[in-house]
């Protein structure tokens, strides 16, 4: 099956990155033929304390929403998007974007930029894409290139086994076979992990890089079909939290990292948190977790 999608939902927060978002969400909206809404949502936790001495202030929050919303549905209709819709809501960002409007709409897909404006907001934001990357049931595009490629240039696809990792590989190499980019498929072997939980951690480790080759190897067999011409296959080592969104993606030259969602056993996800949302917080490309299947039927 191939990367698709009908209903795209972006969110919106004033900042350039969301405005990256924008601009990614209507070229893949476009790409698709895909119907798309922009939400965005006045955090009351942020202004509660400074409604007390400004009561003006709720109304003028929703000015500044309804104004981007507008703008944003204004652009994508003056570039050939047939169904844009709006969502302004008044609540927490953590929960309304992932859970109500995705739910709402229908979302297959959720964009977002990876932080917002100031150095508050980047903190708050960023904590935001985060819990859209745990809590979404459907796949989620983080913005956070500086200058966005158009199109994207290296392909970083981080695979582990897991049948949710081999839909990224196949919606990683739909992407790179339409932008025409290269790609680099990495397998990290968390040798931390294996310290920690294994004797004779040399051998086991070892057992794992062949096991790890062996499903690189898979991998390269899925991948011939596709007939991408400039691709590679490697084996990384270290915690996949880590490795992947700096050292791999510095290394590979990435300004686009996909990876499936919780491909790992519950075990690892005890030792060492959600890769995906390490991914968001840690890299300094736009990130793509895949939670939709596009396995071959």
């Amino acid at each position: 099956m191939t990367l698709h999608y009908e209903r795209i939902l972006v969110a919106l927060d004033g900042s350039d990155e969301a405005e990256y978002a924008l601009q990614k969400g209507i070229e893949t909206a476009l790409t698709y033929e895909s119907a798309l809404a922009f939400c965005y949502i006045i955090d009351y936790h942020n202004i509660r304390e400074l409604r007390q001495e400004s009561p003006d202030l709720l109304s003028a929050s929703e000015r500044i929403g309804t104004d981007i919303l507008n703008r944003a549905k204004q652009s994508a209709e003056d570039q050939g998007v047939k169904q844009v819709l709006t969502f302004l809501k008044e609540g927490p960002p953590k929960a309304l974007i992932p859970g109500e409007i995705a739910h709402e709409f229908g979302a297959d897909l959720i964009l977002s930029g990876g932080s917002g404006a100031g150095t508050f907001e980047k903190r708050i934001f960023g904590s935001v894409a985060a819990s859209i990357v745990r809590h979404a049931s459907c796949d989620v595009w983080i913005v956070k290139n500086e200058e966005p490629p158009a199109p994207y240039r290296s392909v970083l696809i981080a695979v582990d086994g897991s049948e949710v990792s081999t839909s990224a590989l196949y919606a990683g190499l739909d992407i790179a076979k339409r932008e025409k980019s290269r790609v680099q498929v990495v397998y990290v072997l968390n040798t931390p992990f294996i310290s920690s939980a294994e004797y004779h951690t040399e051998d086991i480790i070892e057992m794992y890089r062949e096991r790890g080759k062996e499903l690189l190897e898979e991998y390269r067999n899925l991948s011939a079909a596709e007939n991408i011409s400039a691709i590679d296959f490697s084996v990384e080592y270290g915690a996949p939290k880590i490795v992947i969104p700096t050292e791999a993606a510095k290394k590979f030259e990435a300004d686009l990292i996909v990876v499936g969602s919780s491909g790992m056993g519950r075990a690892e996800r005890l030792f060492l948190g959600s890769v995906s949302e390490s991914l968001v917080r840690r890299a300094s490309c736009d990130v793509l977790i895949i939670r939709n299947d596009y396995l071959p039927k």
